[in-house]
């Protein structure tokens, strides 16, 4: 997840530890798609479509952080983290919501002392980054995947 594209801005995650960030964006050997805040502000889940389904009971953990944390049932959360980890599990082509940019060469470059960042055009290189074709679908699948029941029955303490 990285501030917003093509501009650029500060983004929470790489102001934790901006040189470890720089470097990182840097020196990475193999394919790096960031997620960008312009689409993670996008898309919205956990909100109601989710907390309607059977497995989103009061009991459930997950339904208790999302009302708990965005004050109050039926509100949704910005999705940054969930689509990023959808794309990372599915791969570009199985999120049909978002598509690899086809037009971006060039690289995510992060200030080590500031951690902002901004997308320096240029030849091509290993980095790209999502452009959202469908957010309110895409919020729509990352609620489907929370309304999920276990596959397997709870594990019964070891001890």
């Amino acid at each position: 997840v990285c501030g917003g594209w093509p501009g650029g801005s500060n983004e929470h995650n790489h102001l934790v530890s901006s040189a470890a960030s720089s470097y990182v964006a840097a020196h990475w050997p193999t394919r790096l798609i960031w997620s960008g805040f312009e689409i993670g502000i996008q898309v919205q889940s956990g909100g109601a479509g989710f907390q309607a389904c059977s497995v989103a009971s009061s009991a459930n953990p997950v339904t208790a952080a999302m009302v708990n944390f965005e004050g109050g049932p039926d509100k949704s959360r910005f999705s940054w983290d969930p689509l990023t980890t959808l794309v990372a599990v599915r791969s570009i082509a199985g999120v049909p919501e978002v598509v690899d940019c086809s037009d971006c060469d060039g690289k995510n470059v992060i200030d080590p002392t500031t951690g902002s960042n901004a997308w320096a055009s240029g030849s091509p290189t290993n980095q790209s980054y999502l452009i959202l074709k469908d957010a309110e679908a895409l919020g729509d699948a990352l609620d489907q995947l929370l309304c999920q029941p276990p596959r397997y029955a709870r594990a019964s303490a070891l001890f």
